[in-house]
């Protein structure tokens, strides 16, 4: 509902009859938290923008500039009363405003699980930032952008059973790119859509895509994608259907037949499949053993690769897209990158059994972030000698072949999260977590201190994490 103008504003003398006038606001009809201003001109022209915040006298926040009388407030939150003015400012650097108005952006959903901040310290953090995070429940998926008060400022609810399992900065900076799964015929499917924080939606396709995909900057789209071969001899001869990952690339809005394969982990990895580990004997997606269970897709564009975290394989391997080749293994079986003692980082039939001086390995795990020289890991644990999980920042040297473990983050209480799991590295050098089966997000500083924690309400569980510090520009 939009209250009528409270003020008339003096500006430079202009007030705003001579300046900007009949302000309207509208929030938007898919994300109510998103607000359309429009006003009258009155024949000023130049740089454009809306002011608005949350007590009249304080509007501390803007819109970019843009020379249209209109411009789109993002990520408002919910159940509040904002204060809008609109203000033009010519090529003479006069400005021009428009009287206050308000508007009261609606409350969110009944069903939109809470969150409560048990830790903050505004000193440590980003206290402006927004973070996107997956939730998920037994009957569906939600994608929510908290403040760091924990209060709502925009969501998107998934279709009855289907789930979100990723999500990512959209390329274009004005929103996210995120996956949703449901199963048709006993097989996955994935659905990708690109929403921006004005609701504004794209759906995308990515055929019997699963789990995680990656933008590209020639503005191709990859993704995982599972074949299910049956009759596969192993190694030591004995044969089994099997459920293995390919990595898939194809053009935004292509039709799903034009997809071409990157790379197979039974055609092009130089390994004969074998029996990973206790995991192996489940039905993987589409049926058949459980072989390599990958479960994150990401891009380095320093060397045009493809890199792929396969769970059950514990590794995560590096893919030339021009070549199809693997340029490298950290992790696994067939890791080929030293540590910095010159140990092999990952060998042996099952990785976790190595013993090593600097426990650079993990077990199972899940991945988002990884930067040119450097990654994070979500050590799920699975296999542990104690089954709990961590977060494990790793620096890594492709050209030298080498891999140190340089941080280290446990769960506090020493909790095992099964599935999922997530880290980002922001950029003031703190590290976000989510905890999956704990319903927790923390933030954490290079020395171990939690600054600031999140907790979902009991029955939901946190998934991937987007974390953006301008709304208006995520990257």
């Amino acid at each position: 509902m939009i209250r009528a103008s409270l003020t008339t504003l003096l500006s430079l003398g202009c007030t705003s009859e001579s300046g900007l006038t009949g302000l309207r606001l509208e929030p938007n009809a898919r994300v109510p938290t998103a607000v359309v201003a429009t006003w009258e001109s009155n024949g000023h022209e130049g740089e454009t923008f809306v002011e608005y915040g949350l007590t009249e006298g304080a509007l501390d926040r803007r819109t970019p500039a843009g020379t249209e009388a209109e411009a789109t407030a993002l990520a408002l939150t919910a159940g509040r009363t904002w204060f809008v003015r609109a203000v033009t400012v010519d090529e003479l650097g006069e400005r021009w405003e428009s009287g206050t108005a308000s508007v009261d952006v609606a409350a969110p959903p009944t069903a939109l699980p809470g969150f409560t901040i048990n830790d903050r310290d505004d000193a440590a953090i980003d206290a402006s930032a927004l973070i996107f995070v997956t939730l998920i429940e037994d009957n569906g998926s939600w994608i929510v952008g908290l403040n760091r008060d924990g209060e709502a400022a925009w969501w998107y609810e998934s279709e009855g059973q289907i789930s979100i399992p990723s999500i990512h900065p959209a390329a274009n900076g004005q929103g996210l790119m995120f996956t949703h799964h449901s199963e048709q015929e006993g097989k996955p499917k994935a659905g990708l859509l690109r929403m921006s924080f004005d609701g504004v939606e794209q759906a995308l396709t990515v055929g019997d895509g699963h789990h995680d995909v990656a933008q590209l900057p020639d503005g191709r789209i990859a993704w995982i994608r599972n074949e299910n071969p049956t009759g596969v001899v192993l190694e030591g001869g004995a044969t089994a259907d099997l459920s293995v990952d390919t990595l898939v690339e194809n053009d935004e809005g292509a039709p799903e037949e034009d997809a071409e394969v990157r790379f197979s982990f039974l055609d092009d990895y130089p390994h004969t499949p074998w029996d990973t580990c206790s995991h192996f004997s489940e039905e993987g997606q589409g049926g058949g053993a459980d072989y390599t269970h990958a479960n994150s897709v990401m891009y380095d564009p320093d060397r045009d690769a493809l890199l792929v975290m396969t769970k059950n394989l514990d590794a995560l391997t590096a893919v030339d897209r021009s070549t199809g080749s693997v340029l490298w293994q950290a992790g696994g079986r067939y890791g080929d990158l030293l540590d910095v003692d010159g140990d092999v980082v990952g060998n042996g039939p099952q990785a976790w059994q190595v013993d090593g001086p600097n426990h650079t390995w993990w077990s199972h795990s899940h991945m988002s972030h990884f930067w040119g020289d450097g990654f994070l890991v979500f050590d799920n644990g699975y296999h542990h000698a104690v089954m709990s999980s961590r977060v494990v920042e790793y620096a890594i040297d492709p050209e030298a072949h080498t891999l140190q473990k340089v941080w280290e983050f446990p769960s506090e209480t020493g909790v095992f999260n099964p599935l999922l799991g997530d880290a980002r590295r922001l950029p003031n050098g703190n590290t976000l977590v989510s905890w999956t089966i704990s319903g927790m997000l923390t933030e954490i500083t290079p020395v171990g201190e939690v600054v600031w924690r999140a907790e979902v309400d009991l029955g939901s569980a946190t998934g991937r994490l987007v974390y953006v510090p301008d709304i208006y520009h995520v990257e």
